[in-house]
């Protein structure tokens, strides 16, 4: 994580303020044995992390002996990602490209393949994300394995107002605060981000993007498009049955036939 400088509001990038609203280490602990289950051990078709963001689940994986390439639409992530590998001693690589450059950008056989965090959604429509599931598809070698995690977005439509958190991080003894906002439209979903500290007087950082709120039905008529068997859905890393009315998360691992 980049540490904040006395006027963190004044230096840093949207997206190490994106990177300060994590609990990191809570994640990979949640994430990364989930991921190295479902992956297997390494193989010589390495990981692909699409939509890797920060690039803290790529690092994680490299020091565990995969071979990963994290990709991303974003150079400023990707410059954080780089930094964030180099800081643990990890060696992913690291591509800028959009989902629809994918197979020609990283290349093709993967063992496996992760999307995280909404950043399938974030491809922005329903027809952004069906392409994505074809890409992710492509990148894997026959048997290959996808793994993707959205939120479960059906029950927070119910939700008025939507507000997750708060998430808190301390740097440099400074505690930071962050809560998420999702105001639902007809075909997408706006997220604000709002992160919230005290230096002499309360300050704050916002943030929002769009994102496609695809459900599981969508996701099982993608799958089933690009030549993907589901093997599972899970509610959480603690691989609860999927509950469409309750669940959190949504999580979906399917095979490349």
């Amino acid at each position: 994580m980049t540490t904040p400088s006395h006027s963190p509001v004044t230096t840093l990038t949207e997206a190490e303020w994106y990177d300060l609203g994590i609990d990191w280490e809570a994640r990979m602990r949640r994430e990364i044995p989930v991921l190295m289950e479902v992956f297997g051990p390494p193989g010589g078709g390495g990981i692909l992390d699409a939509g890797c963001g920060t690039g803290h689940q790529a690092a994680a994986l490299s020091q565990r002996g995969y071979r990963v390439v994290g990709a991303d639409v974003s150079e400023e992530m990707l410059a954080v990602a780089r930094r964030t590998a180099q800081r643990v001693g990890a060696a992913p690589s690291f591509v800028c490209t959009p989902y629809a450059e994918l197979p020609a950008k990283v290349g093709l056989g993967f063992d496996g393949v992760y999307c995280l965090a909404n950043s399938l959604a974030a491809a922005g429509t329903r027809e952004a994300v069906e392409q994505a599931i074809r890409r992710f598809a492509e990148c894997l070698r026959p048997g290959g394995r996808l793994f993707i995690q959205v939120l479960n977005f059906p029950p927070m439509r119910k939700e008025i107002p939507c507000v997750k958190g708060p998430r808190v991080t301390v740097v440099d003894g400074v505690e930071y605060v962050s809560v998420r906002n999702f105001a639902f439209g007809g075909n997408d979903v706006l997220v604000g981000n709002i992160t919230f500290w005290k230096e002499g007087t309360w300050r704050c950082h916002a943030q929002g993007r769009r994102l496609y709120p695809v459900t599981l039905d969508e996701l099982r008529t993608f799958c089933s498009a690009a030549d993907l068997n589901i093997d599972t859905t899970w509610g959480s890393y603690a691989k609860e049955p999927f509950d469409a009315d309750r669940s959190g998360d949504l999580i979906l691992v399917a095979t490349r036939r």
